[in-house]
């Protein structure tokens, strides 16, 4: 894990997710990118500088987001951190994710602003997309909820065999943060097994993904949401990690969805990521 990409629009929610960054940064030397998305009516990388005269409340913008972006790097750098900052311009098409490929992000560490917030304020218009579409581990943060630990991890799966991989993935970043995550498995009316199936299941997912011995533990639960909210909150754990799988099918709900929800109604961090991100 070597770069650490924290959206921000210069909020306490984004200002939590780069506080969060530095802690993570030091423990494992990894380089911070702050960027900032500014809304352009054109395409601005094809403008001259005389075409941008035309503009002068965008120019106005990306003044102030100068400003805002050196502040926090300054901040990020006195620490003794590697820290660089960028605008990335757009013109409402969907250029992000690409370029997370092209800076070869290892993590994404952004802010929600809360219960009901999450669709229309995370941190500029592109970056909702990221927890949707990234096949890269993103850390979705709240403000104001002291000092984010990472002992005690809940990692919902599916044992679904394409979650594999990224079922590794999410392990190993959570050992990496300092965690130990705690396998759940939640038990649903709409796909219900019986508790000897799941565990035949989880026993041979494991067997063929997990470097780990692990304990399964099962909920039962109305739908996916619910169930880690709640064991979560029974379990006492310090975040909650989740492989999604952009579509629905009718094993599992693990969707994008999901993790939207798990953001708006779950006061502790979120880890998302994305199986099949890279089909959309």
């Amino acid at each position: 894990m070597k770069k650490l990409l924290v959206p921000t629009d210069f909020s306490p929610h984004a200002d939590a997710a780069l506080d969060l960054a530095i802690r993570l940064a030091k423990k494992v030397e990894a380089e911070i990118l702050i960027i900032h998305v500014v809304l352009t009516p054109v395409n601005w990388a094809k403008l001259s500088k005389e075409q941008e005269k035309l503009f002068p409340d965008t120019l106005d913008v990306i003044r102030k987001a100068k400003i805002e972006l050196k502040t926090r790097k300054d901040k990020v750098g006195a620490l003794g951190l590697d820290v660089r900052e960028q605008i990335h311009f757009s013109d409402g098409k969907e250029r992000i994710i690409n370029y997370l490929a092209l800076e070869k992000i290892d993590m994404v560490i952004m802010g929600s602003h809360g219960r009901y917030g999450f669709k229309s304020h995370v941190l500029g218009s592109n970056t909702y997309t990221v927890l949707r579409k990234s096949d890269i581990p993103v850390i979705v943060v709240k403000p104001d909820k002291g000092d984010y630990n990472f002992k005690k991890v809940v990692l919902a799966t599916d044992f679904r065999e394409d979650s594999g991989k990224a079922f590794q993935l999410l392990g190993d970043t959570i050992r990496l943060i300092g965690g130990e995550p705690e396998l759940l498995f939640v038990n649903t009316p709409a796909n219900f097994m019986e508790e000897e199936q799941i565990r035949s299941l989880g026993a041979k997912f494991l067997e063929k993904y997990s470097f780990y011995t692990h304990k399964v533990h099962i909920y039962g639960a109305y739908n996916v949401e619910r169930g880690i909210i709640q064991y979560a909150k029974a379990a006492n754990a310090d975040a909650v990690a989740v492989v999604t799988h952009g579509k629905t099918d009718l094993q599992q709900l693990f969707s994008p969805s999901v993790t939207e929800n798990l953001v708006t109604y779950l006061d502790k961090p979120v880890i998302s990521l994305n199986v099949t991100a890279k089909d959309h």
